[in-house]
């Protein structure tokens, strides 16, 4: 059942209200105590499939000992009780909003306050873990406030119990059957907490990177990827406080950056050590003893801002996707790179192995473009001269004037014109409306296209942004194209808030050559993919303090502003269709659930195609399926859960549509699993991990693209499988990314798997500190895997030294060659193309 769906009905003698809250493994509702008439909050619980009996035992035994805390900092919990198969506690209701609520709208608080509402935190830690009971889900959004403004820690949904019997399991920890799992939100977790071990000084930690944000607007570790998260947790060390709030006193920082020590044995070993220290650091001309060798660490500024001179408002408005979906929600299609890290001005770095000296042709075609001229309305014509042309000039216009004609008759640009589609119904008319036709090619994931005969120019067309709520049609040319397979990559450098240049290059893999295809100032490249043609570029930037939607030939020709964001919101998970009609797109504020966009293409009619829910999941697109269908991921707006379920979109219901228009296909909610579609719109292949210590485990399988039975074909006890595409028509191979977390890493890298079950071929391995990434703009086999499917493209990402690289490599093995690799500038694949 839908949390969604249980609106209305009776737990015991709550009646649910309303979905107010949504985390990866329980809902929070308002509901009306039935008996009292006064209104409660009610968290319900989902038992995975098969654990329901374990884990109602469980579940009683902790809701008994939850149930007897009584401390006025710790949210009580009322009652409890099972119905169905579902557990769940009830709880008061707090509308007076949480911490991080608090800190979404002020960003840094003052220490003297920040240092009060830690307090009252730590004195609640300290009474829960004087009865044995460890959190280990500290963070922002678990501390709710009372209308006085009191402080109360809430949720403790993972809290680890120190049993006589040893068990020391919360209800939701199935470790204990499954082997080592992680439990807790990836921003906030310890080291050891990573590895499965929480001890009592984890949550001193996570305690300790709550009163850092507080302190300073930021996270000390973040990232566009949880995996990439958990290594900087487990390997790097926290910026110090004072490079980005020069207001904190240097007692306070070392307060703080002892509750962050990597080591469980440095840190504070009890909430009252952690709140005499900051008793102590609050004190004028005392000094709490710095973590031990702290001066000796090496702690590198990897954010390329001067000491003293760092903004830390807009640093705080640089907001992490992976535990807050709802404040970019383009989490998993955004760059690897988290915001935060500014992409530091640099040259790009190539090994002189890789490209021969002197093979750099910057070819920056510029558009035959007529400034004044507007787009769609007539040239004014010249004025009229005394005298009469000359018969042999006035030939010549007359030809020119004919071949014009054609042009605009028999090119996509005269079809644009011409065709006569019919305004706000995206380009299809009411008859057709309700069963679009798709042409019937060889597959339904595309192929290269049609190849062009003749490269056009291109006439003039608009950067400026459209009227506010609009979109404009695309204008287009043919490319001819090449031969030599070329990779297509972003480079963005500056800070994040202030980016100097975001370019659009590509890398001829035949040549060695690096040719700009448009360099913007002031632009961040939020994300780009490549048209099924090869012959254009759609990609989304930030620009002039706002999101835009654009596209750009391969040439560098023909750039065009297709739609613009209203301030304030963002533009994200933009997906083009295979036939190159139409682009969907999610578009919404900072906060809530995004709305779901259909362009049409050839018109620039813009709808709203999904409708976003007042409550419960929202959804972001990630690949189409075919002609009409999207695949669709769901997310939990404002709460830290992370993006779960795969729903197909179907653009032949029209606009507006509501989520229950939405086909659930594929059920999956755990921390690590990925999908892709097979080339004939038939299969989806689902893989799911657990990292663990020593090695991680995954499964992979297969399943009807319209939901059903997953039946697993590979499964592995040593290999953490994140990420499966599919890359052949035939569906026999999938490339896959492996990435262990918290444990042995020699396994990690790219492979590339076999349908069948066999052992699959290692391509890359991964050094020390490195993340592996294939396309996180598209899932396209060309956003990977080169047009003749001979050759992939893969980044890698070091966090520790904010090194991104890009490689290639032959899909039979071998040693990859890097073309690129800088420290402190952002690069990422966007795909290939062939010139």
């Amino acid at each position: 059942m839908r949390p969604e769906d249980m609106v209305g009905q009776t737990l015991g003698h709550y009646r649910i209200v309303r979905q107010v809250g949504y985390g990866g493994m329980s809902t929070v509702f308002l509901a009306e105590d039935l008996n009292l008439g006064r209104e409660v909050a009610m968290k319900v619980f989902w038992p995975r499939p098969g654990e329901t009996k374990d884990f109602l035992r469980r579940f009683a035994r902790e809701a008994r000992v939850l149930a007897q805390l009584d401390h006025p900092n710790i949210l009580p919990v009322y009652d409890y009780g099972e119905q169905d198969g579902q557990a769940y506690l009830i709880m008061p209701y707090m509308a007076g909003g949480s911490l991080k609520d608090m800190l979404k709208v002020r960003h840094v608080l003052p220490p003297a306050e920040a240092i009060r509402l830690i307090t009252e935190a730590l004195n609640a830690l300290q009474y829960a873990h004087e009865r044995g009971l460890i959190h280990r889900d500290i963070k922002p959004a678990n501390m709710l406030f009372k209308a006085d403004g009191k402080l109360m820690l809430c949720d403790f949904g993972l809290v680890k119990v120190i049993s006589a019997d040893g068990e020391g399991r919360s209800p939701l920890d199935t470790s204990g059957e499954t082997g080592q799992a992680i439990t807790g939100t990836p921003e906030y977790m310890s080291p050891e907490q990573i590895r499965g071990q929480a001890l009592p000084s984890s949550d001193i930690y996570s305690m300790g990177i709550v009163l850092y944000e507080m302190l300073t607007g930021i996270r000390p570790f973040t990232s566009n990827s949880v995996m990439s998260v958990l290594m900087k947790h487990l390997n790097e060390l926290p910026r110090p406080l004072r490079e980005i709030n020069p207001g904190i006193s240097p007692q306070l920082e070392y307060v703080v950056l002892r509750a962050l020590e990597r080591d469980p044995a440095r840190r504070y070993q009890r909430p009252s050590d952690f709140l005499q220290a900051l008793k102590q650091a609050e004190m004028p001309g005392s000094l709490p003893a710095a973590p031990a060798d702290w001066s000796t660490k090496t702690i590198k500024n990897t954010y390329g801002s001067p000491q003293g001179a760092y903004n830390t408002v807009d640093e705080a408005n640089m907001r992490t996707v992976i535990s807050d979906p709802q404040v970019l929600p383009q989490a998993m299609p955004r760059p690897i790179s988290q915001p935060g890290v500014p992409f530091q001005s640099a040259q790009e770095s190539v090994p002189a192995a890789i490209t021969p000296p002197g093979r750099y042709p910057q070819l920056t075609p510029q558009p035959i473009s007529h400034p004044g001229l507007v787009q769609g309305a007539p040239a004014q014509p010249p004025a009229k001269r005394a005298g009469r042309l000359p018969l042999a000039i006035l030939a010549v216009l007359l030809v020119l004037l004919a071949g014009l004609a054609l042009t605009l008759v028999t090119t996509p640009l005269g079809h644009n014109l011409f065709a006569g589609q019919t305004p706000g119904t995206g380009g299809v008319t009411p008859s057709t409306k309700k069963g679009i036709t798709p042409v019937v090619t060889t597959n339904a994931k595309g192929g290269g296209g049609t190849p062009s005969t003749n490269t056009q120019g291109m006439l003039p067309t608009q950067t400026s942004c459209p009227t506010s709520g609009t979109a404009r049609a695309f204008v287009s040319a043919p490319l001819v194209l090449g031969n030599d397979p070329n990779i297509v990559y972003i480079v963005n450098e500056g800070t994040f808030n202030a980016p100097t240049f975001g370019t659009l290059k590509r890398y001829d893999t035949s040549t060695g050559a690096k040719i700009e295809i448009k360099k913007m100032a002031s632009t961040r490249i939020d994300d780009a993919q490549i048209s099924d043609d090869g012959q254009w570029v759609l990609f989304t930037v930030f620009a002039a303090g706002q999101a835009q939607l654009r596209a750009v030939r391969m040439d560098g020709q023909g750039m065009q502003t297709l739609h613009c964001a209203a301030p304030g919101s963002h533009i994200s998970n933009a997906q083009w269709s295979i036939d190159q009609k139409w682009v969907v797109f999610d578009e919404g504020p900072d906060t809530g659930g995004a709305s779901v966009y259909l362009l049409n293409m050839a018109s620039g009619s813009l709808q709203t195609e999904l409708v976003p829910p007042a409550a419960g999941l929202a959804y972001k697109p990630r690949t189409w399926l075919d002609y009409t269908r999207v695949l669709m991921i769901g997310y939990a707006p404002n709460a830290d859960a992370q993006p779960q379920n795969v729903y197909t979109l179907d653009i032949n219901k029209g606009a507006n549509q509501q989520p229950g228009d939405l086909q659930q296909v594929v059920t999956q909610g755990q921390a690590c699993w990925d999908f892709d579609s097979s080339y004939d719109s038939t299969k989806l292949f689902v893989s799911q991990c657990t990292p663990g210590q020593p090695n991680g485990s995954s499964t992979v399988g297969v399943q009807p693209a319209t939901g059903g039975t997953l039946n697993t074909f590979f499964t592995s006890s040593t290999l953490a499988i994140n990420t499966v595409r599919v890359i052949d028509p035939t569906n026999t191979y999938l490339l896959a990314t492996v990435a262990n977390t918290g444990g042995d890493t020699s396994q990690d890298g790219l492979y590339k798997l076999k349908t069948d079950g066999s052992t699959p071929l290692r391509l890359t391995s991964d050094k020390a500190g490195e993340t592996s990434s294939l396309n996180l703009f598209s899932q396209y086999f060309w956003s990977n895997v080169s047009r003749d499917g001979s050759m992939y493209a893969l980044e890698t990402s070091n966090f520790s030294t904010s090194t991104y690289t890009l490689m290639v490599g032959s899909l039979n093995g071998g040693t990859p060659t890097i073309f690129a690799s800088i420290s402190g500038t952002v690069l990422e694949i966007a795909g290939w193309t062939k010139m």
